[in-house]
């Protein structure tokens, strides 16, 4: 039944015959009986049997009689290459449209039987491929989760959180908050191992220039499988320096005992604020420090005004402005937790003049350096 079905859908296979497309024919002869619209208009004219031969091709008959394969006198006649095989002696058939499809369009209900896959595709020696299960949806629920500040901390100035070690079973995330009286920095362990793991420790290496105040402590119990855990630290700058990096080291027992490490890279801007006081207060200040950096820088006529290079102080550098009185301006900052600084700046003839005073000996040309890079920046 299902050969029947597969030859209808070339040949308009009726019931009176059976053929197998893929080996020999049955050895009776075949007759089919060929109806056209055409011969129904011309009863005159009559359809005589077409005889077919293995070896004779559609197209080379076409060509070698130099006759119209499709047309002759009206009638729609064609030659159909045998199904038989070459062992079997010639046989000839003539086609019945009275059980191929209907003229007007496809049955599409009769379709629908014949194209379903539990017909075309259950045979014996056929296997149904199916797609895999997975899903982007379940492939996503197997990676490890990702790492968030807490609300509070992500109200304030804060960096992305970025990778910054890992192996097989742990990865590190850091973030550093920015907050108004401290820089906190948050470290993240994701364990994306099916395993626990147990006893984790955080060690951090002496710094000569930074100092890490821990508030959560730095040990770990345990952190489940697919879980994350986080320390934070406050880290105070205890010598003036424009860079400089803190080390670390996660380890925790395996069947040998794992040791991540890890630097984190910090900056001067890091640890300065904006220092907000009046004109009054600002003067009062600056006659009471005696350390001061002088340094002149050469702009050019595109970099604006002293209030447009204020402005971009203001926002890299976080100083605050006090005052600006035509080509001049005073601004004020701190070093955390409390170290002021002060700038006065005067813009005249392509030359921008800097003068920096702070209690602090190394804090004045620290930001020296860092105006001058942010006007070769700009």
């Amino acid at each position: 039944e299902k050969q029947q079905l597969a030859s209808a859908l070339f040949v308009g296979l009726g019931s009176q015959g059976s053929t197998n497309l893929m080996g020999k024919g049955d050895p009776a002869a075949q007759k089919f009986t060929r109806k056209s619209k055409m011969n129904e208009a011309l009863p005159n004219e009559s359809s005589s049997p077409v005889e077919s031969s293995p070896s004779t091709s559609l197209f080379q008959e076409g060509f070698i009689g130099k006759k119209d394969l499709f047309v002759n006198n009206g009638h729609l006649k064609f030659r159909k290459a045998s199904l038989h095989s070459p062992e079997m002696p010639e046989s000839k058939t003539t086609l019945d449209r009275s059980h191929s499809l209907p003229e007007g369009g496809l049955n599409e209900k009769s379709l629908d039987h014949q194209f379903s896959p539990s017909s075309l595709f259950t045979h014996d020696h056929m296997g149904i491929f199916h797609p895999s299960p997975s899903s982007p949806a379940l492939v996503q629920k197997q990676l490890p989760p990702m790492p968030r500040l807490p609300e509070e901390a992500a109200r304030h100035p804060h960096s992305d959180i970025s990778e910054l070690c890992g192996n097989e079973s742990l990865l590190v995330y850091f973030s550093k908050v920015w907050k108004e009286d401290n820089l906190l920095i948050f470290l993240f362990l994701t364990n994306k191992s099916p395993s626990i793991l147990k006893d984790i420790t955080l060690e951090f290496q002496h710094s000569e220039h930074f100092k890490m105040v821990e508030s959560l402590g730095c040990q770990l119990a345990v952190i489940e499988s697919k879980n994350i855990e986080s320390f934070q630290m406050y880290v105070e700058m205890e010598k003036t320096c424009p860079s400089g990096k803190i080390f670390g080291c996660i380890s925790y027992p395996l069947e040998l005992d794992v040791h991540l490490r890890f630097s984190i890279s910090l900056e001067l801007l890091d640890f300065i604020r904006p220092m907000k006081m009046s004109t009054d207060e600002y003067g009062k200040l600056w006659l009471s420090i005696s350390n001061e950096v002088k340094q002149n820088l050469k702009v050019a006529p595109s970099q604006g005004t002293v209030s447009l290079m204020l402005d971009t102080f203001q926002q890299k550098l976080k100083l605050h402005i006090v005052d600006i009185i035509g080509n001049e301006g005073i601004a004020a900052c701190r070093l955390l937790p409390s170290i002021p600084c002060l700038l006065h700046c005067r813009l005249h003839a392509g030359t921008l003049a800097l003068w920096f005073r702070s209690p602090c000996s190394a804090l004045p040309d620290c930001l020296l350096y860092q105006c001058q890079k942010v006007m070769e920046e700009s």
